[in-house]
């Protein structure tokens, strides 16, 4: 049997060989592109940052509440289209790649929030029940959000092929290895805003992330598929908190007025 084939067969190689294959794929784990967290890129002014916390059960999560927040306070909320607004240190993303990942953040915002307002549309409204409103203003009881992608990953299955590789190495040689996260799963960071329509007053802040899953294979293949879950999630962190906190209105489907057409 050829020298490189009796690793694989001879007892006393496996013990070298399974810590070999076991610190090749940590060293490429370490290789990959660093992970996402929470990120401070002035798109939420300093003064609301600094009053953020981490929400019991997202204690990756950093949010600001306003104080004084009347349950049911907000029917309306209008979505202001999403920004890229990178840390530093962020990869530079082609424009065609800017416009697909917010478009797919502001898509899952309205999808979310849906639920739980009328969304308002972005431009002047002209008519209210109580009268016609000015450009740029909008009924009481509208919520302004405005959204950032500060940082963004693509997963890259070049370097995610390999601890599976490894993995049918390490059975190849009679052991086995404990599951080893992806080193490029890709993922992305971002900051929320919620203020009051009318004073322009903050209500609600959001700082969170997300990391791609070593469950969700797919993931580890497309390269925006952990990004496009991290959007969703946060949309669903803010829709948790809208509830935790009562802001939106018991019955938001019932339109009080008609915008123009």
């Amino acid at each position: 049997m050829p020298p490189h084939f009796s690793l694989f067969a001879r007892p006393s190689s496996r013990g070298f060989f399974l810590p070999l294959i076991l610190s090749c794929a940590g060293a490429l784990a370490l290789s990959g592109c660093a992970g996402q967290k929470t990120t401070q890129t002035g798109f939420i002014a300093p003064q609301t940052y600094a009053q953020m916390v981490h929400p019991k059960g997202h204690a990756d999560d950093l949010v600001y509440i306003a104080s004084g927040l009347q349950p049911g306070a907000y029917r309306y909320a209008v979505i202001d289209p999403v920004l890229w607004h990178p840390v530093n240190k962020a990869p530079v993303l082609r424009p065609e790649v800017q416009a697909r990942m917010t478009e797919a953040f502001e898509s899952e915002l309205r999808k979310t929030l849906k639920e739980d307002f009328q969304i308002l549309p972005v431009g002047p409204l002209a008519t209210a029940p109580s009268g016609a409103f000015s450009a740029g203003t909008f009924p009481p009881g509208t919520l302004r959000i405005s959204a950032a992608i500060t940082n963004l990953r693509r997963s890259k299955w070049y370097y995610n092929a390999l601890p599976i590789v490894a993995g049918f190495a390490a059975g190849a040689a009679g052991g086995g290895l404990p599951p080893i996260p992806p080193p490029a799963p890709g993922g992305a960071s971002e900051e929320l805003l919620a203020t009051d329509a009318m004073t322009g007053a903050p209500v609600l802040a959001i700082a969170t992330y997300n990391n791609g899953m070593p469950w969700n294979m797919v993931g580890q293949w497309l390269p925006y598929a952990h990004a496009r879950r991290a959007f969703h999630l946060a949309a669903l962190l803010m829709k948790e908190e809208v509830h935790k906190t009562g802001l939106a209105s018991a019955s938001p489907a019932q339109p009080a007025w008609k915008s123009p057409t």
